[in-house]
């Protein structure tokens, strides 16, 4: 599998998510003391507050849970640059537009905790674009590819050969590869002081007299 042991900066990451989870905490305990007023007060009917406490109940458990993934692949040296900025992408996204909606709404603690949100995604999604764009020039250090493991194979396992198998023929490093015939005829001796002329045996099979002869006679 893939590793990408990329430069990911501590002190972006864990001061993004150390904010993000104690805001995202805040804000759970919120929604669930909303919910529980809202019943012990018979306003079950309004679904308008019902609705908004459940919405932020399930986008900041989205964000916790996209927060546990980023810091599992990233201490498993598993997280790709783009993976790491499409998820800072989704929670800026997300925050800047609930950030947004406080604002209108003029609600100041909302406004405050979902601003925290909102900037610390933000300051990732700067982060992650910066690698990605190192990684595009070619820049950026690490990433590089590890073999899976095979238990079958312990030399390929770490990244070396395997052992050759028995019976199989390894030449010589320095041996020359020329190929050499062995049948080749020799060429027959001078005959009354004439070497033979060589178009006459061009032919000839070692050893066929048959052919002498018909040479001869010609």
């Amino acid at each position: 599998m893939a590793q990408f042991d990329y430069p990911y900066k501590k002190g972006v990451n864990i001061t993004a998510w150390v904010l993000q989870f104690l805001v995202c905490i805040i804000l759970l305990g919120v929604s669930a003391w909303l919910l529980s007023v809202i019943d012990e007060a018979g306003l079950g009917s309004n679904g308008l507050l019902t609705g908004a406490a459940g919405f932020q109940i399930a986008i900041t458990a989205l964000n916790i849970v996209m927060n546990i993934v980023e810091i599992v692949l990233i201490s498993k040296k598993r997280m790709p640059p783009a993976l790491y900025l499409s998820s800072a992408c989704i929670k800026t996204a997300i925050w800047g537009i609930i950030w947004i909606l406080d604002l209108i709404s003029l609600s100041v603690v909302s406004i405050i905790l979902t601003l925290i949100l909102f900037a610390t995604s933000l300051l990732q999604l700067i982060y992650g674009a910066i690698l990605v764009h190192r990684k595009r020039k070619g820049t950026l250090t690490g990433g590089k590819y590890a073999k899976a493991s095979n238990p079958q194979d312990p030399g390929l396992a770490e990244g070396g050969f395997a052992a050759p198998q028995p019976g199989y023929y390894y030449p010589p490093p320095n041996a020359s590869t020329e190929y050499k015939p062995t049948n080749v005829p020799t060429p027959p001796p001078p005959q009354y002081g004439y070497p033979a002329p060589s178009h006459a045996y061009a032919g000839q099979q070692p050893g066929s007299y048959e052919l002498d002869n018909r040479g001869g006679n010609a």
